[in-house]
C-alpha cells in the first residue's frame, strides 16, 4: 500500500505547475513565468500562465492584453517554462479593443 501510495505521488507531482510573482515592467505592463514539472505540456504551461496573468488583472479590475511570450524546456527532459509579458488595461484602452494575437 505504501509503494501505491508512493507511485501516486510521485505521478501527481509531475503534473506540478508552479507560477512567479508578478513583477511591474513598465507603465501597466507585468511580468511571470509559468514552469511545468515533470511532464507539463508547453501548451499547459501557456494556458496556465495565461489564465495567472488574467487573474491577476482582474484582482486590479482590468483586462489582460498579452504582449509577448518566450517558451523554454524540452518535454520529458527539462520543465517547460513560459515567461509572459503582459498589459493590464481598462475595458475602453485601444490596447485591449483592438488586442492583436501574439503567439
Amino acid at each position: 500500500m505504501r509503494c501505491f501510495a508512493a507511485i501516486v505521488s510521485i505521478t501527481l507531482a509531475g503534473c506540478v505547475t508552479v507560477g512567479s510573482d508578478v513583477v511591474p515592467v513598465g507603465k501597466d505592463t507585468y511580468q511571470m513565468s509559468m514552469t511545468g514539472v515533470g511532464f507539463a505540456t508547453q501548451a499547459n504551461t501557456i494556458i496556465k500562465a495565461l489564465k495567472s496573468a488574467n487573474d491577476y488583472c482582474n484582482k486590479l479590475s482590468k483586462h489582460m492584453v498579452p504582449q509577448q511570450s518566450s517558451e523554454a524546456g524540452v518535454y520529458g527532459f527539462s520543465p517547460r517554462q513560459d515567461s509572459l509579458v503582459f498589459m493590464c488595461v481598462s475595458e475602453n484602452d485601444p490596447a485591449y479593443t483592438r488586442a492583436k494575437a501574439y503567439l
